[in-house]
């Protein structure tokens, strides 16, 4: 007859002293995301657009830094999901991680600055978002999630880190702006 090895564990504590590396108050998800002065400079970079490329960035930022929604939750944003709650609010019907449904508030300059972007370059379709018509092309398609990601990372900006700026950057922004 064998016997087995029986292991024991043990629980390991770190301990929160002066040799400790982090504090307990530092708080990563707020350093992830993007300055007070980094979104009011995005603000005023995006408030007077002229081209097709300005106004699409334009309804991206307003839409990602006053929703907090996840990149693929963004991309995948249609008017066809817009409801009205008994209160009056826009609601923007999505799907979160895990299949469950979820509600985003939209307010309705949001809305607007979205409309606009549609209606000044002629899109029909029920996608928020859009690539840009290429060369020989005349087809949009809808935005992907790395499309997003591209746009994103042109804006040249970096987060609280010091790290190139990501798509979830401006809803860290969010969460901390109606947390704060």
């Amino acid at each position: 007859m064998r016997t087995a090895k029986i292991l024991k564990f043990e629980r390991l504590k770190k301990r929160l002293g002066k040799d400790s590396k982090s504090s307990p108050s530092d708080s990563t998800a707020f350093t992830k995301g993007l300055s007070k002065e980094t979104m009011k400079g995005l603000m005023k970079r995006f408030s007077h657009p002229t081209t097709e490329e300005a106004y699409r960035n334009r309804a991206l930022f307003f839409f990602m830094s006053t929703t907090g929604l996840q990149a693929k939750e963004i991309v995948g944003s249609k008017f066809r999901n817009l409801l009205e709650a008994p209160s009056g609010e826009i609601l923007l019907r999505y799907i979160k991680r895990g299949g469950k449904l979820g509600y985003a508030v939209i307010h309705k300059d949001l809305l607007k600055t979205i409309r606009e972007y549609h209606s000044k370059f002629q899109i029909s379709s029920d996608h928020f978002f859009h690539t840009l018509i290429k060369r020989n092309q005349g087809i949009r398609n809808p935005l992907s999630k790395r499309g997003l990601q591209f746009i994103i990372s042109g804006w040249n900006v970096k987060t609280c880190e010091g790290k190139k700026i990501h798509c979830h950057a401006s809803s860290a922004y969010s969460g901390h702006t109606t947390l704060g």
